[in-house]
């Protein structure tokens, strides 16, 4: 069975858009503001083998494409092309943060104000 025409533009809209929920794709493809039915809806395209095959076949493109970069005469699309292979294939290296913290402890003696009272 054939994906739908709308059906097409959410997947193109997730791929195109990894941040986006599958939801919020569906709500901006379709005409319905109701996010029960668009998360129920989109979670049923998701799982329609069509819709596995037509985003895999998008994502080998895009593979395919990462690795023609490779080639690329210059050296910083070659350099991001292999990080970007690099980070698919073991994942981006752990970010060390360093966090400084200060702390004020701040003691008041309210015992005289009591005496006065």
């Amino acid at each position: 069975m054939a994906l739908k025409k709308g059906s097409k533009k959410t997947l193109d809209l997730l791929l195109s858009n990894p941040k986006l929920s599958a939801t919020e794709a569906y709500i901006r493809t379709h005409q319905t503001e109701n996010r029960t039915t668009a998360r129920n809806n989109a979670f049923q395209l998701l799982r329609k083998p069509e819709a596995k095959i037509y985003m895999q076949e998008h994502v080998n493109r895009a593979r395919e494409t990462v690795v023609e970069l490779l080639n690329s005469k210059k050296d910083d699309i070659r350099l991001r092309a292999s990080q970007d292979i690099i980070d698919r294939e073991y994942g981006k290296a752990k970010q060390l943060t360093e966090v400084t913290s200060t702390g004020i402890t701040l003691n008041i003696d309210l015992t005289s104000s009591l005496d006065e009272a």
